[in-house]
């Protein structure tokens, strides 16, 4: 080639990993760690998958077959135990409680996450060290004042009553983990939204807040599933067999049929669904906001 001619262009695509690049990096993980990652797997998922076999079972088969396929899939048990446990109404009670609990939840948050991550006020390190005393205290603990409390303001066995104290118990987790996301968006980003003539409030709405939505995320996640399988404050709060939510429904149709596996499994797997139907859809955002969180709070 001539000292004249230009060389060719390179190519500054980034090269795609070949089958080498994928072994190399699977051979950086030893093989001890996949069979351990393994063992996770199958000892987290079979569990599930067990019971929602056995729920398609009849009751002499589960006995017999406990550990096979069913030889015929009964899917009167799902029927039977949606009668017998009253599904209907205790999943109605069961999401007004969690979606009550997520409004109240979610504003007041992220509202208190921004101000303790962005706002300077007197005290503002105590007041948030007293808040997240909160996480500490067990909720048995505060079981008979919560009722006595529950009893002379009137709410006692009611759904708004169970759902400002779900909400309380949720705050502090909440706070803290907003906190931790507010904190490690730049303040100048919001200062442009202030300079463009956007009040504070108006930047965080705008601004701020959607930058956060993996943290809102698994706020979101954390807390409806948390209300969404409580049975501690419910049982103490809520005795009439109409605002029964799904736990205390569960509970009890266990301890009439505690033999009858079969429908008890096929229970479980009705209620079981919304919570793996949510995570599955909203995974991508929980993973990132954990990621996140654990990254940057």
């Amino acid at each position: 080639m001539s000292a004249g001619a230009s060389a060719p262009p390179r190519d500054l695509t980034p090269a795609q990993p070949g089958r080498r690049g994928i072994r190399r990096r699977l051979a950086a993980f030893p093989a001890g760690t996949y069979v351990t990652m393994g063992i996770l797997v199958l000892l987290t998922i079979y569990p599930m998958v067990w019971m929602i076999l056995g729920s398609f079972k009849s009751l002499g088969e589960f006995y017999t077959n406990i550990w096979g396929l069913p030889h015929g899939w009964h899917w009167s048990n799902f029927t039977q135990a949606w009668d017998q446990v009253q599904l209907g109404q205790k999943f109605v009670n069961s999401i007004i409680a969690t979606l009550g609990t997520l409004i109240l939840t979610l504003p007041l948050c992220s509202m208190a996450g921004y101000a303790f991550a962005k706002v300077e006020f007197p005290l503002r390190r105590y007041i948030y060290y007293f808040v997240l005393a909160g996480i500490m205290i067990p909720f048995g603990v505060t079981a008979i004042p919560v009722l006595t409390t529950e009893i002379s303001l009137g709410l006692f066995d009611s759904r708004l009553g169970l759902i400002l104290v779900y909400a309380a118990q949720n705050l502090p987790f909440g706070i803290f983990l907003m906190y931790s996301f507010f904190q490690s968006i730049p303040n100048e980003l919001e200062e442009a939204g202030l300079i463009d003539g956007c009040s504070r409030f108006k930047a965080f709405v705008r601004i701020v807040l959607p930058l956060a939505k993996p943290g809102l995320a698994t706020l979101l996640i954390f807390t409806g599933t948390s209300v969404w399988n409580e049975y501690l404050m419910a049982s103490v709060l809520i005795h009439q067999p109409n605002l029964e939510t799904l736990p205390l429904g569960l509970v009890n149709f266990t301890t009439a049929h505690s033999t009858n596996y079969p429908e008890l499994f096929a229970a479980l797997s009705i209620v079981t669904t919304p919570v793996v139907l949510v995570y599955l859809v909203a995974q991508r955002q929980f993973i990132s906001g954990l990621t996140a969180g654990a990254l940057k709070g």
